[in-house]
């Protein structure tokens, strides 16, 4: 047992460390943080990925180089700090409630795939971080990850509307299927530029689709009283 551990020790000593953000303490810092990331925010509208570099968010912030360096050893490590703050953003708003109740569950995760939609749209360097062509290896890793923890509230919000039978896999088939989101938001963005309104109904259906082999066509639905 302990060869066991010494060898998973060895292996994860072995595997790249992620080079993240420092996180602010103080006021001040935290402000100058988000300063910085709304000036890469808004310079992921217009450019690329690849073309923007620390010394291009110092001058959009207009702060001094010093300033970036010291909460960000890296472009990689700004890049991961916004997708952080959209996909908090993103979890959010597939965790909200609706305002009508949905009679379907369908109709729940129609409702969600046109708010993501709405999302990505609305904010241009979310499409850039997570469906351009060349988004970083580290962002795409987040971006995976992120998955299961909109597996982890859709579950949560699909238990609060309905009666959910036990689903072998579940998690499974829940990442799968935002996966599967993704793809068709992703070609759509990669040739319109955005994710046009026939692409987020196709989205839907092939989301639908592929639930539909695990979930009945209809889910008793829960009392909220409950």
């Amino acid at each position: 047992m302990m060869s066991n551990d010494v060898d998973e020790k060895a292996a994860a000593d072995r595997q790249p460390k992620r080079i993240v953000a420092r996180q602010p303490q103080r006021k001040p810092g935290q402000v100058r943080f988000r300063k910085l990331l709304d000036a890469l925010d808004e310079l992921l509208a217009t450019s690329n990925v690849q073309d923007i570099g620390l010394y291009q968010i110092a001058a959009k912030a207009k702060v001094p180089n010093a300033s970036v360096y010291h909460f960000f050893p890296s472009t990689e490590a700004a890049l991961l700090a916004l997708a952080e703050v959209h996909h908090n953003a993103l979890l959010e708003l597939s965790m909200l409630r609706l305002e009508i109740r949905p009679a379907r569950w369908q109709d729940l995760f129609r409702q969600k795939v046109i708010s993501a939609a709405e999302y990505h749209n609305s904010h241009p360097a979310a499409l850039r971080l997570f469906l351009g062509a060349n988004i970083s290896v580290e962002v795409k890793s987040a971006d995976i990850s992120q998955y299961h923890r909109l597996v982890d509230g859709r579950s949560q919000l699909l238990s609060y509307y309905f009666h959910v039978p036990a689903v072998p896999d579940w998690e499974r088939r829940l990442a799968t299927y935002f996966a599967m989101i993704d793809g068709v938001f992703s070609l759509s963005y990669s040739e319109n530029g955005y994710i046009r309104e026939d692409y987020v109904a196709e989205a839907h259906l092939a989301g639908i689709a592929y639930l539909r082999c695990y979930l009945p066509e209809i889910l008793v639905p829960r009392d909220l009283g409950e």
